[in-house]
């Protein structure tokens, strides 16, 4: 069985406003875009196997830096996505803490604070089938799959690897963009190897 590579992709201005993007399409901007280029060239360096991402454009963008420097053609794949944020989507923690002071507090307590959207299990359950069907594709691959995705993913499946429930996912920071974590799936027992390696990220 393989290792997973799961990088989050690079920065989006709506990022740098800590507004909550779900499946909203904004792009990377210049500091992303670098981002991109940094971690590509990190995962290059272990000569992946396949290429898998979410088809939201701040991924996608990701993804075709890793493809450039990998020579790989990247599988886009919408289970891969953000969690659906429902109403509030574009609003920062301040503006729904405002707005919707009990959804916050579910939210605090590691719920989901939307009323609409999709929940972090619904979107936990997404993830983890797309990255099991991948693992079963590539079995006996001795190098490492690339999949590109975004926070909330990253940690849901950091948390089942490691038995815990999804309300403890804010006991795991999220970090900045465009990090690298290492999921291995070469036992029946998925192992985490890394979370959030930002090391090759630019300065």
């Amino acid at each position: 069985m393989p290792v997973l590579l799961l990088v989050r992709h690079g920065e989006t201005a709506w990022n740098a406003e800590r507004r909550w993007q779900g499946h909203h399409d904004a792009p990377l901007n210049d500091v992303g875009k670098a981002e991109a280029q940094a971690v590509a060239a990190r995962v290059a360096l272990d000569r992946p196997a396949a290429l898998y991402s979410s088809d939201l454009p701040r991924a996608r963008e990701t993804a075709e830096e890793v493809a450039q420097r990998s020579g790989l053609d990247p599988v886009f794949d919408a289970r891969w996505r953000e969690v659906d944020v429902g109403e509030w989507l574009g609003l920062t923690p301040e503006e729904v803490q405002a707005s919707d002071p009990e959804g916050y507090r579910r939210w605090l307590a590691g719920g989901t604070g939307w009323s609409q959207g999709e929940s972090y299990s619904q979107m936990a359950d997404r993830g983890l089938a797309a990255a099991q069907e991948i693992v079963a594709r590539h079995a006996g691959s001795e190098a490492p799959i690339v999949c590109v995705t975004h926070g909330g993913v990253v940690r849901a499946l950091v948390l089942r690897v490691l038995g815990l429930p999804l309300e403890a996912r804010r006991l795991l920071g999220t970090g900045p963009t465009s990090t690298i974590t290492e999921i291995d799936a070469r036992a029946p027992d998925w192992r985490l190897r890394s979370f959030n390696d930002s090391g090759h990220r630019p300065r």
